[in-house]
């Protein structure tokens, strides 16, 4: 069984740690739910750049230690949220 956190002695003394269920997870998703058709216009050229784009990240937060999704990569930006009059 591997631990739920794990650390790396690097030859400098320093040490990495990093959460082993969120890593596969975050692994796992960006290989299987990653966009490969994101495009932008570049003004200039008048043309689309076409790049990769995943924006789910899991994150181990809180006291709980609960699995995270954020809603948004920017702030106070709710995600898609529909509101009826």
């Amino acid at each position: 069984m591997f631990p739920e956190n794990y650390k790396f002695e690097l030859s400098n003394g320093k040490a990495i740690g990093f959460s082993y269920p969120c890593t596969m997870l975050n692994h796992l998703v960006h290989a299987e739910f990653t966009n490969h058709q994101c495009h932008d216009l570049d003004p200039e050229a008048r043309l689309y750049e076409v790049h990769s784009e995943n924006s789910i990240f899991f994150e181990l937060d809180g006291p709980y230690k609960a699995m995270i999704l954020p809603s948004s990569k920017e702030e106070d930006i709710q995600s898609g949220r529909i509101e009826r009059f």
